[in-house]
């Protein structure tokens, strides 16, 4: 009789050769253009077979929860953005709310129910735009917050888009913070001025930030101490061959991808720009670090959106999406200084699992089609998850199976209907490696009702990953499950291989 070793063994070895091995559910044919309206309060989302949906949390159900307290709940907070999960056990998720006015941070604790809002601003009064004044976040105002990112350090970073003065801050307190006014908040005035969407870090600890414009560059920040981020030298990204007038919008005729730089946007501390440009990164009125990237040719993109990371060719491969070029890019990280730029996924180019070669981009809001990415998120075996900024919005899965960093296919995981709502902040479960949360957004018919959703396998049903004694037992547990759901070939494959490259029972 075969070991669990070797039959574990076994089935990695199989899986790792699959052509399709990344995409392990069967593809959807359409979008979802439902416009009932109790399907938004029940399954807003078309999922695969051997998947499930269910709600965590909306606006009006935390205002409820403030108010049988006697408390209030931001009547702003709504366009509910990229979320993070922290705490020792992942319980807390944070979610950022990108609005123009009074916007801020809800932190919810999964586990208890428990919510806390961590920063919000002063509705209508101005946003502070110099860092000298003695700054505090009580007194002060926030726009356009977009992501919400956990550091290697526990704190927490959320910065501004469209609004604000395109700054970023840090809490020190994410977990312990009781209120606003107990959380610790420091403004990171040492980053450039930009519109921030993604944030990432990489394995040392450099931050990646982009600048969301359709003449918008891809940034690294170096902190001088490991885990401080408030002093570091900030770079952008320069590809080696662009010939092109950096300060306008990108042109898809000028070379942006091959060998690429980071180039020294600030000195080394971080207090001023680097030498030879004059333009002041650090003007928070008007996106200082967009002039200044200009002086030194930083590379433009359409609209760069959200950033995540996966390995390529054995190498950390930071992604980010362009809404305005239907383009996802990668960047391998070859060096401190060098980097490898690429297409990953394009949708004039990338083929998907039913035959369309390319996928296309869809004609209009209802037809299919992968259309202006940009959330990103990426699962225990490397797979890429692009979301798109449409209404109705689509939620694909891109697999590059060879790990060159170009994806040999996309395949439709979810569409959420058309509410006038797009999905954001899909991120994969830290807690299980088959589980997904996604928030609806400003679903316009709806009240504006933002909301958060679990997506999971059916598999998590048999198979707990927090639990599992070990990591042979759950991937046996999983390879079980499958049997019993009927789930064979290229699907089962590309399941155990996400089993496999799990930390579960680790």
């Amino acid at each position: 009789m075969i070991s669990k070793k070797l039959l574990i063994a076994a089935i990695t070895a199989t899986v790792s050769c699959s052509v399709n091995a990344g995409t392990f559910f069967e593809p959807l044919t359409a979008p979802n253009t439902n416009t009932d309206a109790d399907s938004y309060n029940n399954n807003p989302f078309t999922i695969p077979e051997n998947f499930s949906q269910s709600f965590v949390a909306s606006r009006e159900t935390l205002a409820a929860d403030f108010a049988a307290k006697g408390e209030t709940y931001p009547a702003t907070f709504g366009n509910w953005d990229m979320l993070d999960f922290g705490g020792q056990n992942s319980e807390f998720i944070y979610i950022p709310h990108e609005v123009g006015d009074d916007a801020g941070v809800t932190r919810l604790n999964r586990d208890t129910g428990e919510v806390v809002v961590l920063l919000r601003g002063i509705p209508g009064s101005d946003y502070d735009t110099d860092p000298t004044d003695g700054w505090d976040h009580t007194n002060d105002n926030f726009g356009g917050l977009d992501p919400a990112t956990v550091t290697p350090t526990g704190t927490l970073l959320t910065a501004e888009e469209w609004a604000g003065g395109g700054r970023i801050f840090e809490l020190a307190n994410p977990t312990t913070a009781t209120s606003a006014a107990d959380a610790q908040w420091t403004w990171l005035s040492n980053i450039p001025s930009v519109s921030h969407e993604g944030l990432k870090f990489d394995k040392a600890g450099n931050l990646y930030f982009v600048d969301e414009n359709n003449s918008g560059s891809i940034y690294k920040f170096v902190p001088s101490v490991a885990g401080i981020y408030t002093q570091g030298q900030t770079f952008v990204l320069s590809v080696d061959a662009f010939t092109g007038d950096a300060s306008a919008n990108y042109n898809p005729a000028d070379t942006r991808t091959g060998y690429a730089t980071w180039v020294a946007l600030t000195d080394a501390s971080g207090t001023a720009a680097a030498p030879g440009i004059t333009a002041n990164p650090f003007d928070f009125t008007n996106r200082g670090g967009r002039a200044a990237t200009d002086e030194i040719n930083g590379t433009p993109y359409g609209r760069p959106e959200d950033v995540t990371m996966t390995i390529a060719n054995g190498n950390e491969y930071l992604l980010f999406a362009t809404t305005s070029e239907n383009i996802v890019y990668g960047i391998e990280l070859l060096s401190n200084e060098t980097a490898m730029v690429r297409e990953f996924m394009n949708s004039a180019v990338t083929p998907d699992l039913l035959g369309n070669y390319p996928v296309g981009a869809g004609s209009n809001d209802s037809s299919y089609g992968l259309d202006d990415p940009d959330n990103l998120a990426t699962d225990a075996a490397g797979n890429i998850y692009i979301i798109e900024d449409e209404n109705p919005g689509d939620i694909w899965q891109a697999v590059d199976a060879d790990k060159n960093g170009v994806a040999e296919h996309v395949a439709l995981f979810a569409g959420l209907g058309k509410y006038g709502s797009e999905p954001t902040g899909f991120k994969v479960d830290p807690r299980d490696p088959m589980t997904f949360y996604v928030n609806v957004q400003h679903p316009s018919a709806h009240n504006n009702n933002d909301s958060l959703w679990v997506i999971k396998h059916d598999v998590t049903e048999s198979c707990d990953c927090q639990s599992a004694k070990s990591h042979g037992k759950y991937v046996s547990c999983v390879a079980h499950a499958a049997r019993d759901l009927g789930i064979k070939g290229d699907k089962k494959d590309a399941l155990m291989d996400l089993a496999a490259s799990s930390n579960c029972g680790k």
